[in-house]
């Protein structure tokens, strides 16, 4: 079932100035599938083109691509999700892939505890073009499921 569908224009900057500064604005889709305990969120985007002089980063579609595709499935309370961008676009040399988990904390059910892991490029705006393997440990408000 084809449950959320979204048009929009986003904004991503840093806050930083000169040298440090990075910036890009996109149009953007998103398509949200879902079937019994799965869910799959195709988000693809169109960069809105700057004048060379002023482009902070000319090269950042090269490692955050047209878009992403993220997938989760729900287990009881527990949510495992996988998000992929820019992968076969690159060739799998400029992507990125997360992995997350989510799991019933106390026992109210909108905060959980969350789990996540990040390997690849476009892990923050100021270093899109830097490698990064991170792992995070957090809570969670919302869930996609």
């Amino acid at each position: 079932k084809n449950s959320v569908n979204l048009l929009g224009i986003v904004h991503q900057s840093n806050g930083q100035a000169s040298t440090l500064s990075r910036s890009w604005n996109r149009v953007y889709a998103g398509f949200l599938f879902e079937k019994n305990r799965f869910a799959l969120y195709l988000k693809p985007w169109i960069r809105i083109s700057e004048d060379e002089s002023s482009d902070d980063n000319t090269d950042i579609t090269d490692y955050l691509g047209h878009g992403e595709i993220n997938f989760a499935y729900k287990r009881g309370d527990h949510v495992f999700s996988l998000m992929s961008r820019n992968n076969l676009e690159s060739g799998f040399s400029k992507g990125a892939v997360e992995i997350g988990w989510s799991f019933p904390l106390f026992d109210y059910d909108y905060i959980k505890g969350y789990i996540q892991y990040f390997s690849g490029y476009g892990e923050s705006l100021i270093d899109y073009d830097s490698y990064v393997n991170r792992l995070g440990v957090g809570i969670l408000l919302t869930d996609i499921l």
